[in-house]
């Protein structure tokens, strides 16, 4: 359950101890561990942020020659990134691994052939790797990719006007979201960023927890868009950087949901996956003034806020491109 800390007294902790210990009763080690962790960002959501960014800390990747010529290598990703490796490795080896059965034809083909395949499932996951490698350091820097991740769902709960308490000690589940399939919880920056860059499905539950309505998928940019945000901003917009449109993603200026953003190109600019991260989780702000877009720091970067200019890669050093039909 961890200690005391800024909004979680221990009178918050004892209760939320007296509840996980009967709800842990029939739990073995690790699914009793994955509960505590459940329970503490229930009621610790601002620690939620500091615990994403102690584990995103930790992420490495190793590789080392061994003598006989293969190349060996160890890594630990965070939740999010790992969700998408985990995917990733379900997509390719799931029909030998008791992946869902298909039921489309193509699908199901794809399935048989996987089945099929002489290789072993570890040789056919490592291969897989390095072809998706291949793909991405042949891809065409001067593309943007949509970004659309079907497979690994951030599910979110629409916060009420007023959450419950209990009497006794104030105890309120605050928790921002988590990703389908676990109970690792993902921040509100998390969450934002995602929204961001692949748009969201909602879907409205009842009181009894049944399904009344599914609405379709709200996208941002589409891909006509993206492609005019590539000529425009010419890769990463963010000082000094000079990753290219291909690793870079579509960042709305105002949040989709939150603060009522349209999908106008005026509205959006191309940021790379560690600069939109950064801009979401620490504060980060820009903003458009006339056609120029401007970079505010947060005040633990510079105190002055001084804003900053943000120059187009581009070589056409285009301005603001027309609104294209989405």
């Amino acid at each position: 359950m961890g200690e005391v800390a800024l909004g979680v007294t221990e009178e918050m902790l004892a209760e939320a101890l007296q509840h996980l210990l009967i709800e842990c009763r029939t739990l073995n080690a690790d699914q009793a561990a994955k509960a505590a962790r459940h329970c503490r960002d229930s009621i610790d959501a601002a620690g939620i942020a500091s615990r994403a960014d102690a584990m995103r800390a930790r992420q490495y990747l190793r590789v080392f020659d061994k003598p006989d010529g293969m190349l060996h290598g160890s890594f630990e990703l965070d939740p999010e990134n790992g969700a998408y490796f985990k995917d990733f490795l379900q997509q390719v080896t799931g029909p030998r691994t008791g992946g869902p059965r298909f039921v489309e034809k193509g699908e199901k083909e794809r399935a048989q052939r996987i089945i099929d395949d002489p290789r072993s499932t570890d040789q056919i996951a490592a291969e897989s790797l390095i072809e998706v490698i291949k793909v991405a350091a042949g891809a065409d820097p001067g593309t943007i990719f949509g970004r659309i991740r079907p497979s690994v769902k951030l599910v979110v709960m629409e916060a009420p006007a007023q959450a419950p308490a209990t009497p006794s000690s104030g105890l309120v589940l605050v928790g921002d979201g988590f990703i389908e399939g676990t109970s690792d919880a993902v921040t509100t920056a998390t969450i934002d960023r995602t929204v961001c860059n692949t748009g969201f499905t909602p879907v409205l539950f009842g009181r009894d927890g049944s399904v009344l309505d599914v609405g379709r998928e709200q996208r941002l940019f589409t891909t006509a868009q993206r492609v005019a945000l590539a000529l425009r901003d010419g890769g990463c917009l963010w000082k000094d950087c000079l990753k290219p449109p291909s690793f870079s993603e579509a960042h709305h200026l105002h949040l989709w949901k939150a603060e009522g953003g349209l999908t106008n190109l005026d509205e959006g600019i191309l940021l790379c996956s560690p600069h939109h991260l950064r801009l979401h989780n620490d504060g980060w702000k820009i903003i458009r003034l006339g056609q120029d877009f401007w970079l505010i720091p947060p005040p633990t970067a510079d105190p002055t806020q001084t804003p900053m200019l943000l120059v187009s890669k581009s070589p056409l050093k285009l301005g603001s491109p027309l609104r294209l039909q989405a």
